[in-house]
């Protein structure tokens, strides 16, 4: 799988992007008219495990559709074959094969070769798009049944089905957040793994089992669970920051890192350290409030044999408390 960042990946997501602020799209998008437009498109009637083909050195490109996809399948189908139409390093002919084992529905994080999970990401955001979703999360000040209820009502509106359009909101949630439907999920950043999907019944007892709170909802025609992984960080809870210290983060950290570790290996230990927060915290669209800043640096850290010794250090608090404000304070800088 491309990672989070990779490139082209990137690429993928910014002119979906592009594409939704040109024509001012907001849900229900009407994805088969904007295929249309650029493309011929033939439903037809095949036997192959596959929901469409896209002949892309055609011109105008060609699209074949199997022609017996359930509506949202259908939608997030002709959003992926866009896909490959609008991302001009995908040539030749694509055949866009379901996931085996996830039950008709397309698996963002399991789909293998990286021009599928490109489209996947495309298709993802042009149908969800993020100037759409963001607002829905970002106006919610806990997550508790009723909220969510709300969230999943207005997801409705994008006519996805229900694992796509989870994995679209779980890209918004703070750490801890989980969802299944059958055998496939969809989780937030740094939430604890299920497994390689398709996960079987007892997989996803398991893991429902070792979390805080589960609610089950009803959402697109289908059961999902929702199910929080952790006790949950409100954005209420305010970091109160040494207003004397007048050190920078980075001193702070190259400082405990040298009392764990030794002078010698302070460096080397503090940018692992800072690469850990960078990972975490790049996505500039992702909005996390401080305190979930620190809460999910920790998380990370702990889960490192070669890093979780300096947790212990008096003044590593104080290292995530301030790079979370200065973290937070950037981001409100930009969107000025």
């Amino acid at each position: 799988m491309a990672p989070e960042n990779w490139p082209s990946l990137k690429a993928a997501r910014t002119r979906a992007k592009t594409l939704v602020e040109k024509f001012d799209l907001t849900p229900p998008i009407d994805i088969k008219s904007l295929l249309l437009e650029r493309a011929q498109v033939e439903y037809v009637s095949w036997s192959h495990e596959c929901d469409a083909v896209t002949v892309l050195g055609d011109d105008p490109p060609r699209v074949f559709v199997r022609d017996d996809l359930p509506p949202l399948r259908e939608r997030f189908t002709l959003a992926h074959e866009l896909a490959h139409i609008q991302l001009a390093w995908h040539v030749g002919t694509v055949n866009c094969q379901i996931d085996a084992g996830v039950d008709a529905e397309y698996s963002l994080a399991a789909v293998s070769g990286a021009q599928e999970r490109e489209a996947n990401e495309f298709a993802s955001r042009l149908l969800a798009p993020d100037r759409w979703l963001s607002p829905l999360v970002q106006e919610l000040s806990s997550f508790e049944r009723t909220a969510m209820q709300k969230v999943l009502d207005s997801l409705a509106e994008a006519q996805m089905s229900a694992h796509a359009g989870l994995i679209a909101l779980s890209r918004y949630l703070l750490p801890g957040h989980a969802f299944f439907v059958d055998q496939s999920f969809a989780i937030s950043r740094s939430t604890s793994w299920p497994g390689q999907a398709p996960l079987n019944v007892a997989e996803v007892e398991q893991y429902l089992e070792r979390c805080v709170s589960v609610e089950e909802f009803s959402h697109q025609g289908r059961t999902i669970f929702w199910a929080i992984t952790s006790e949950s960080v409100e954005p209420s809870f305010q970091i109160q920051v040494n207003s004397v210290d007048v050190r920078t983060p980075h001193q702070i950290l190259t400082a405990c890192c040298g009392r764990v570790f030794g002078e010698e290996f302070a460096k080397s230990k503090a940018m692992s350290i800072n690469g850990v927060v960078g990972g975490l915290t790049n996505d500039i669209e992702l909005h996390w409030h401080e305190a979930a800043i620190v809460s999910v640096v920790r998380q990370r850290i702990e889960e490192r044999d070669d890093l979780r010794d300096v947790l212990v250090d008096e003044e590593f608090s104080m290292y995530l408390e301030k790079k979370a404000q200065s973290i937070v304070q950037k981001r409100s800088d930009a969107a000025k």
